[in-house]
């Protein structure tokens, strides 16, 4: 697959992607707090049999930043304005059985997500918990790092951000008599939301 290399500057009123349009997305700072991101799948199950182990747990979630997030300013002889990362989506699968060696909290993955233009994603999850027995809740943390090259300069960021989800709120699914666990977004909670918080900046950080 080919991706062009193009670069999104923001001019006040104004979003550059080859040529000038109008764009209000994002607007000019102040830019926080960050906009949601969104989960549109979570789906965790443990079957009894399977290649990564007996009751091993298997997670899958699909988590996007829809907004574009400034990187930094561009020059003024580009015309002005900010640079800015593009939007991204990534999914995310993690296998695993919880054991002495792979304990809650250090349970993370790197999750696949495709670069889009000049903008550089890395989207990563970690399990920090998942209860079946009494209460039925899962708790994730995902981090968000975005690259970018770009007039010269090496625009970054990172954010990170947690979700709880829990039956009956926003989960549904459960165990039944034979110790199956399986789990899905609850109909009509999609997509849930989660409020990120910058963690590292290098420009653009106010």
């Amino acid at each position: 697959m080919k991706f062009h290399n193009y670069i999104f500057v923001l001019s006040p009123g104004l979003l550059s992607h080859s040529s000038l349009v109008l764009s209000k997305d994002p607007p000019l700072p102040p830019w926080y707090p960050l906009k949601p991101w969104e989960i549109t799948k979570l789906h965790a199950f443990n079957p009894r049999d399977a290649p990564y182990g007996t009751n091993a747990t298997s997670l899958e979630v699909i988590i996007a930043n829809p907004s574009l997030i400034p990187a930094g300013p561009a020059p003024h002889a580009s015309g002005g304005g900010y640079v800015a990362f593009a939007s991204s989506t990534a999914n995310c699968v993690v296998h695993w059985e919880k054991d002495d060696r792979t304990p809650y909290g250090y349970t993370k993955a790197t999750c696949d997500s495709k670069p889009d233009g000049a903008t550089q994603p890395e989207w990563n999850i970690t399990i920090q918990e998942i209860q079946d027995n009494p209460a039925h809740y899962i708790s994730l943390s995902f981090s968000l790092a975005y690259r970018l090259h770009a007039y010269g300069s090496d625009f970054y960021k990172s954010m990170t951000g947690s979700l709880y989800a829990e039956v009956g709120e926003n989960l549904e699914g459960g165990c039944n008599d034979e110790g199956f666990c399986e789990y899905n977004l609850k109909n009509g909670s999609a997509p849930l939301l989660i409020q990120p918080t910058l963690f590292e900046c290098k420009y653009a950080c106010g």
